[in-house]
């Protein structure tokens, strides 16, 4: 049975598939319509952790340096989200849109790998894999929920 340290591997494998899609992308259209998709499963993904991993593995943190790890990875998801909205605010046929394309996914690209390196191995130090499993349901429960809210806002 999955859990959700290796649902968050195979989540970041999709979103980097669709970040090389967008690049690959020939006309804003089709661009657009990729982003838009990337947007609302990031924003749902993140909203997720924040609201259902998050807290108890920070619960669970009795090391400073891990603990500020934590409080990265969130500020990363705020920047990133911030950059979301610069990308979307532009138009696909901005001579800009691509290089802000490109500031995102690299930090998108450092907030995985990070989140996937340090960040998983820390969090498997501090809470069983059991509860992992356990946090599987109620994350993905809470990414859909997201997921919609950030579809509706951006059609």
């Amino acid at each position: 049975m999955m859990n959700y340290l290796e649902h968050n591997k195979e989540e970041h494998a999709e979103f980097k598939k669709i970040m090389e899609e967008i690049e690959k992308a020939e006309d804003g259209r089709t661009k657009r319509a990729r982003f838009i998709e990337l947007y609302a499963s990031l924003y749902g993904h993140h909203e997720a952790e924040e609201e259902v991993i998050y807290p108890e593995i920070m619960e669970a943190i009795k090391k400073v340096e891990d603990l500020e790890l934590s409080r990265e990875m969130v500020e990363e998801h705020h920047l990133a989200m911030y950059q979301f909205q610069v990308v979307y605010e532009t138009s696909a046929s901005d001579e800009t849109w691509d290089a802000k394309f490109s500031v995102l996914k690299e930090v998108l690209e450092h907030h995985m790998e990070e989140e996937e390196t340090n960040f998983t191995e820390m969090a498997q130090k501090v809470l069983p894999k059991e509860r992992y499993r356990e946090l599987l349901e109620p994350f993905e429960a809470a990414l859909e929920k997201y997921k919609e809210e950030k579809k509706k806002e951006l059609q």
